[in-house]
């Protein structure tokens, strides 16, 4: 099976016994059927003809019903894997013997992946057998209900989550909307016109994302001569700086045609971040939306979006997908454009070589996009990422509502637990405090000022750890409200500064004590400082907080709350 031209899809290479070289690594394809060619090495396994036509027709079909080539290039590096096994082993394989075979392989895999230390990776390995289990499956006419995977000792293993942390979540939200901007003021400046006429190409930018607000793009790479020296007087250039400036202006005059030139960059530049934008807004599967036709979609009008219909080659049918109101008239206007350029190609995304040339490969390529990304600092945010943020999202606008986010993502709850739903400290802490304040005895409206700038119901009720020779809380004596079950604490830099302040003043008071056992100040210092420290444990904005609070304190700045008695007292 031969792909323009490319080696690597050649299944002949599967009769004959690889060829390693003096480092132990196997020999690339393209030196390898260089000995073919010459007839430095013969057909070594020629029974396996049969299986490898079986292959061949398996992996076609593939890329006829739509799937990618970096996919089916994936399938034959596990075959390469798959025969290197049995050919050290020197074991027969056919069509006869396949499943056992794959059996065995699978075992060895099982073997690595629990050794200690491992010398494989479980998932790693359980996605090699899994690959070559649908192969085989299709090739032997396998039902799906008793797959060859189901029969090996290979786990497919659980994907640890972390929890996303507020700080992390915030980060990953401006960085989605960073590169999203880019992304449209790219879109945007990238025009028919902008790619056909004269450069280098000027695109603006929204205010304050890039430096100067301006991108300029050339496509001249040419190192003979500096931009300066094309606008430089011509009798003082030399031979060679005439030349290059000639070549220069000649590729920045306008053109009729990208064929032949350079300018396919602006187009696949364009096709690549209305790629990422289509993800982000739509949420589809990168595998999916790569094989979209544009001629296929079909709008219905819901609320303030749109549910568009398409066909998909795996479901075998349509699928349907939400995009936002505001989206469909950017979406039309890239359709206008890529129509302009390959009218020839149904795709949705198609690709253009570096002549300009609709390309017949299927993989997206993010390389020149990155660049451009990392050039002016913008974040770069992978589709798998933008496509779990997107989902994450919705969750949390939502609510929390799986069924509804599931059914935005084409998929059921349970998939969107195990492979999007990220667990979020700052989602948890909302659920937290809704669920402690529908069940707090105290309504909020019942709330008022506690006697240490805190809150309470006024009714006063003590803890069960309270010490024995402090207080009873009894809405007068300010140390009684820090053991007071309706005493609540206050989020806030006002309660930790009052705080800080009362400790001051009880360490006050215990300086004039000249019997130095435990007394009841000590116990009161002791709880206040416990509160404080769980403010300094927090997140940064409570750490500062209790910075600011202790430097206040220590120049004398007390709590309006305290400052009286403590002015008084240092008087």
């Amino acid at each position: 099976m031969k792909v323009d031209g490319k080696v690597r899809f050649d299944l002949r290479r599967f009769l004959y016994v690889r060829t390693y070289a003096s480092n132990g690594k196997g020999l690339d394809p393209r030196w390898f059927f260089r000995q073919i060619e010459q007839g430095d090495i013969q057909p070594e396994k020629i029974q396996r003809l049969d299986l490898i036509i079986e292959i061949r027709d398996f992996l076609e079909m593939r890329l006829i019903s739509g799937l990618s080539l970096a996919t089916v290039e994936g399938d034959v590096a596990n075959l390469q894997l798959f025969f290197d096994f049995v050919d050290q082993l020197k074991r027969e394989v056919s069509l006869d013997n396949l499943v056992d075979s794959y059996l065995e392989f699978c075992e060895h895999l099982f073997q690595k992946c629990n050794k200690k230390p491992p010398e494989l990776n479980k998932a790693t390995a359980f996605g090699y057998a899994s690959r070559l289990s649908t192969m085989f499956g299709e090739i032997l006419d396998i039902p799906k209900s008793v797959s060859l995977i189901n029969r090996t000792r290979l786990k497919c293993p659980p994907v640890p989550k972390k929890a996303v942390g507020i700080g992390v979540d915030k980060q990953s939200l401006e960085d989605t909307y960073k590169m999203g901007s880019f992304l449209i003021d790219i879109a945007d400046g990238i025009t028919v016109d902008a790619v056909l006429g004269q450069l280098p190409l000027k695109i603006p930018v929204r205010n304050k994302l890039i430096k100067d607000n301006e991108i300029f793009i050339s496509i001249n790479k040419t190192r003979v001569v500096s931009e300066d020296a094309i606008y430089e007087p011509w009798d003082e250039l030399t031979k060679a700086e005439k030349r290059s400036v000639i070549q220069i202006k000649k590729s920045r005059s306008p053109v009729k045609s990208i064929i032949g030139t350079k300018r396919g960059y602006f187009v696949t530049l364009r096709v690549t971040a209305e790629f990422l934008i289509f993800i982000a807004q739509s949420g589809m599967n990168v595998t999916t939306a790569n094989g979209l036709k544009r001629s296929g979609f079909k709008y219905k009008p819901i609320e303030d979006k749109w549910h568009v219909r398409a066909f998909k080659n795996r479901r075998g049918g349509e699928v349907m997908f939400s995009i936002y109101q505001s989206y469909k008239p950017h979406l039309q206007k890239y359709l206008e454009f890529i129509g302009h350029f390959f009218p020839e190609s149904d795709l949705l995304f198609p690709w253009c070589d570096m002549g300009g040339r609709l390309s017949s490969g299927g993989r997206v390529l993010y390389s020149s996009l990155r660049k451009l990304l990392v050039k002016h600092d913008i974040p770069w945010v992978q589709p798998r990422t933008l496509r779990n943020t997107r989902a994450n999202w919705f969750l949390r606008r939502s609510g929390g509502d799986e069924a509804l986010t599931a059914e935005m993502l084409q998929h059921v709850k349970e998939t969107l637990r195990d492979k999007y739903e990220r667990p979020s400290q700052q989602r948890a802490a909302g659920e937290i405090t809704r669920f402690w304040h529908g069940r707090d005895p105290i309504k909020k409206g019942d709330m008022r000022a506690s006697l240490i700038s805190g809150q309470c119901s006024g009714d006063p009720l003590p803890m069960e750890d309270k010490p024995p020779s402090v207080v009873l809380p009894n809405c007068s004596n300010q140390s009684g409200c820090l053991w007071c079950k309706n005493m609540r604490d206050i989020d806030s830099m006002d309660y930790v500064w009052s705080l800080v302040s009362f400790r001051h003043l009880k360490m006050i008071e215990v300086a004039g004590i000249t019997n130095r056992e435990t007394v009841s100040a000590d116990m009161v210092i002791e709880r206040i400082s416990e509160k404080i420290a769980w403010f300094g444990k927090g997140n940064d904005k409570r750490k500062e907080w209790v910075n600011e609070a202790e430097m206040r304190v220590s120049e004398g700045h007390y709590h309006p709350h305290w400052s009286g008695i403590l002015e008084f007292l240092e008087g």
